[in-house]
């Protein structure tokens, strides 16, 4: 064999891998409208000191839990916080969840999109050993948009249930509140309690 020839079996083999090794890490999982596939960790932002735990197991319940206490409202024009997932829904997609939560592997986080009638909801989600992290990137086909200085629109934002928290980062001296990621217990009761009465207080509070 030429060294022209070992050079090109060389680089077809690499291709390969390679395309494996992509098709590996793009696997999706998909149930009931709900789509879940692994990323890698490197595409996080604000996670450089957070130590993640794989694989994440949790039991059906607590997932759906967490699902029932994720909520949201309007900035523009605030209302009554609404649920992000719906009874329903989340009747159909814990138990992919939990099927899928307990194969992530290290370095590896989960990405989601749920395609309900309204549109679809998209976010991200990974757990450390006490906290679950959820990050949402839009509901019902809206994207997440909360600048101050309203450059573009402001749309929605996340609101805290009991045992969540918001992130806040901080550059400087200057604290950012991130209101489109919710730090909850990773043992979270079921929500009996929608929301929480400083949040209905203030509403439109950025």
């Amino acid at each position: 064999m030429t060294i022209r020839n070992s050079f090109a079996v060389l680089f077809l083999s690499l291709a390969i891998c390679g395309c494996a090794t992509i098709t590996k890490e793009e696997k999706n999982y998909s149930k009931n409208g709900l789509t879940i596939s692994f990323r890698s960790i490197n595409y996080l932002d604000n996670v450089e000191n957070i130590t993640f735990i794989y694989p994440i197991i949790l039991s059906e319940k607590n997932i759906r839990n967490h699902l029932l206490s994720l909520y949201y409202q309007d900035i523009i024009r605030p209302k009554k916080p609404r649920p992000v997932f719906s009874r329903a829904a989340v009747d159909e997609i814990a138990p992919l969840f939990r099927t899928v939560m307990r194969k992530v592997k290290p370095r590896k986080y989960l990405h989601f999109e749920y395609q309900a009638r309204g549109g679809v909801t998209e976010g991200q989600v990974f757990a450390t050993k006490k906290k679950l992290y959820w990050d949402i990137f839009r509901i019902n086909g809206v994207a997440y948009s909360n600048n101050p200085l309203r450059i573009v629109k402001p749309t929605w934002k996340l609101i805290r249930t009991p045992l969540q928290r918001y992130q806040t980062l901080l550059t400087g001296t200057l604290e950012t509140v991130v209101k489109n990621r919710i730090i909850a217990n990773i043992k979270m009761p079921f929500p009996r309690q929608r929301f929480q009465s400083s949040s209905s207080k203030n509403p439109s509070s950025y």
